[in-house]
This record gives C-alpha cells, sequence and structure tokens, in this order.
C-alpha cells in the first residue's frame, strides 16, 4: 500500500502529518510525502521552505520507524499532488483542511476539494 501525504508547512497539515504517519504505521504502508512549489512565488525561498517543511515530517515518521519518501514538487498544489498521486500509484492521499466550519456548512479550501474531485485513489481529509 502507498499512501501520499500533501503539506504546505502550514499549521492546519500538523493533525493531517500525524494521522499519516499514524495510518502507515498501523497498515504498514509506504509513506510518500509532497510539497508543492507553486508558480508565483520566490521559487529559492518555496525550495528552502520544502525542504525543511518535508525534512521535519521525514525526522518524525523514522522516529516512528515508518519509511518514508519525500518530494518537492512544481505547479499549482492541486494539479501537484494529483499528478504524484497517479505518478506512485497511491491508494491514498491524506491532506489537511483549511476550510473553516460556520453553522452548518463544513467547506473545504480549494485545494481538497479538486484533489477530491480530481485524485483517482480515496482521499482523506483531516481537520
Amino acid at each position: 500500500m502507498k499512501v501520499l501525504l500533501a503539506t504546505d508547512g502550514m499549521p492546519h497539515t500538523d493533525r493531517a502529518i500525524d494521522y499519516a504517519i499514524d495510518y502507515a504505521s498501523r497498515y504498514r504502508a509506504a509513506l510518500f510525502v509532497v510539497y508543492a512549489l507553486s508558480p508565483g512565488r520566490d521559487q529559492k525561498a518555496a525550495y528552502a521552505e520544502g525542504k525543511e517543511t518535508v525534512q521535519g515530517i521525514k525526522q518524525k515518521a523514522l522516529s516512528r520507524e515508518v519509511g518514508i519518501t519525500t518530494m518537492l514538487e512544481a505547479g499549482e498544489p492541486a494539479e501537484a499532488i494529483v499528478r504524484t498521486a497517479d505518478k506512485i500509484g497511491a491508494d491514498a492521499v491524506i491532506l489537511g483542511a483549511s476550510g473553516k466550519c460556520e453553522g452548518r456548512k463544513r467547506p473545504l479550501g480549494s485545494v481538497s476539494a479538486r484533489v477530491v474531485q480530481d485524485a483517482c485513489c480515496s482521499v482523506f481529509i483531516i481537520r
């Protein structure tokens, strides 16, 4: 089994990181982590931030004895996540939701919504 964790380094992904590591440990899944380098950002700064983010996740996973592969991918986040899931043959994608819960509405962030719509595998949205 292959699981792809998508992260942007923001606090709303912290629970998704923990969930992905627990999931990979419990089901003995190969864990892949992708950080999208969005166009329009200073690519040098985005690369440094992405590398630092995935290295932190890698250390956390390795401390739990979970094998992990990290990737930095260029492109719009939703497209990069779906493309990476297809490339590795992911069985599931795990990502955090940035959308706010207000009243009875529970909107997803635009990236989460597009991944749910476009991915060919199961998608777990962690709040």
